[in-house]
């Protein structure tokens, strides 16, 4: 017999169209607990997850960044990805704001709408953009060369 809480996202999931929970725990790798707070519970390790990739991809690229890598990768990225990820990150940012009103004031039927929403960013959008940020970066990373830019002087 499987727990409570799953029932509970069963009955849910298809009066408010929510992925399949097994795809989200794979997707965004982490585990529930058998608590009742499910939808807060998916909410919390999606955001994590999703705000960790717009802090450490995202925003180095479109704002550059103090860390040494941000000096090349400014340069790695034409003004059309930038404007890209921009846009991507618009949607990120509207994303963390809802989620920051769900900290302050839970809702379960926003919440659920919510997971909706970000599943259907990450599947339509954001998954495909990183990793093809993350392969091009790698790439341009890999043909990186250093030309030897010192002054020769003679005394």
């Amino acid at each position: 017999m499987e727990p409570p809480i799953f029932e509970k996202y069963r009955r849910m999931q298809e009066r408010f169209q929510l992925p399949q929970l097994n795809d989200l725990t794979a997707t965004f790798k982490f585990e529930l607990e058998n608590d009742e707070n499910i939808f807060d519970q998916i909410r919390l390790e999606m955001s994590d997850r999703l705000f960790s990739f717009t802090e450490k991809i995202i925003e180095p690229m479109i704002g550059g960044g103090d860390a040494f890598c941000c000096l090349f990768e400014q340069d790695m990225v034409t003004g059309e990805e930038r404007k890209t990820l921009f846009e991507l990150y618009k949607k990120l940012q509207t994303l963390k704001w809802e989620n920051n009103m769900l900290i302050v004031r839970p809702d379960e039927k926003q919440t659920m709408e919510w997971i909706r929403k970000t599943w259907h960013l990450w599947n339509t959008e954001l998954e495909g953009e990183l990793m093809a940020l993350c392969r091009k970066m790698s790439a341009e990373w890999g043909a990186l060369t250093l030309k030897d830019e010192r002054a020769d002087y003679h005394g």
